[in-house]
């Protein structure tokens, strides 16, 4: 079985049902993490690849999402990813191989709007030119000096940065599988739209429409986080531009992901 797409199927019912409707770009990340390697990876997270999809062309945006996922592990078998490690001064740095098993694919909660995003990197294009041009007539060497290197990096993150306007969802990230607290959360959202939910190997993604009932979830939050250290609080409200989302069928540190939004939708209707 392969390791990283565990349920091909699961993958593009998920594609179908939750991508395809919106027919909007979004992000799809391939991240390396360390609880997922037994603490061999160096850093907490790494990412591999951050690949633009677009799900406007039906059927070819489907296979073009499942070939994606499936290239990260072709990628990963044949040892193209790797963590560098710095060593001491002078000496020559060592990579550490990246296993298919540490790995996790992630996408965009959010569709993103591709004219902000461009309005954003000609703006930003125009500030380091101004900063570049500063810099040289203070006959700053040209190899330090502001540029646009990595022209493609900058594009993706102002994509990511950028959702939909009309895009309402708000991304719930549960770390916990506890019955009680499940249950607890659940009735603090009562009358919410989810809009998907997906149970990852630590607990769920909960994708649900901004409403009335978001008054009640904040609420709920602050009180179950109140003197809890940010790292050990068990649920966040990723009210931001940037959050991601689990995707069914792939495999979480051995854990198969599951869509979870039937089970979700009835216990808060």
């Amino acid at each position: 079985m392969p390791t990283l797409l565990a349920d091909e199927e699961a993958a593009r019912r998920f594609c179908r049902t939750f991508l395809l409707p919106s027919k909007k770009p979004r992000i799809l990340q391939c991240i390396a993490r360390r609880k997922y390697s037994n603490d061999e990876l160096n850093m907490k997270f790494l990412i591999l690849e951050r690949t633009v999809l677009r799900f406007d062309k039906g059927q070819c945006s489907e296979d073009a999402f499942i070939r994606e996922l499936s290239k990260f592990e072709v990628l990963a078998d044949a040892g193209m990813y790797f963590e560098t490690l710095k060593e001491s001064s002078g000496s020559t740095p060592t990579k550490k191989t990246i296993k298919p098993e540490w790995m996790v694919p992630y996408i965009t909660a959010h569709c993103l709007d591709e004219d902000d995003a461009a309005d954003a990197f000609v703006a930003k294009v125009l500030e380091t030119r101004k900063d570049q041009r500063k810099a040289l007539q203070k006959s700053t060497p040209a190899d330090i000096a502001p540029s646009m290197a990595n022209v493609m990096t900058t594009m993706r993150t102002l994509l990511h940065k950028h959702p939909c306007k009309e895009d309402r969802g708000l991304k719930l990230d549960v770390d916990t599988k506890d019955p009680a607290l499940i249950q607890q959360l659940q009735e603090s959202m009562k009358g919410a739209t989810i809009l998907f939910a997906a149970e990852s190997r630590g607990g769920y993604h909960v994708i649900l429409e901004k409403g009335p009932c978001c008054q009640s979830l904040y609420k709920f939050a602050r009180q179950v986080n109140i003197g809890v250290p940010k790292e050990e609080q068990w649920i966040t409200i990723e009210n931001n531009k940037g959050p991601l989302l689990a995707i069914p069928g792939t495999n979480q540190g051995g854990f198969v992901v599951k869509c979870a939004t039937e089970m979700w939708q009835e216990q808060v209707k």
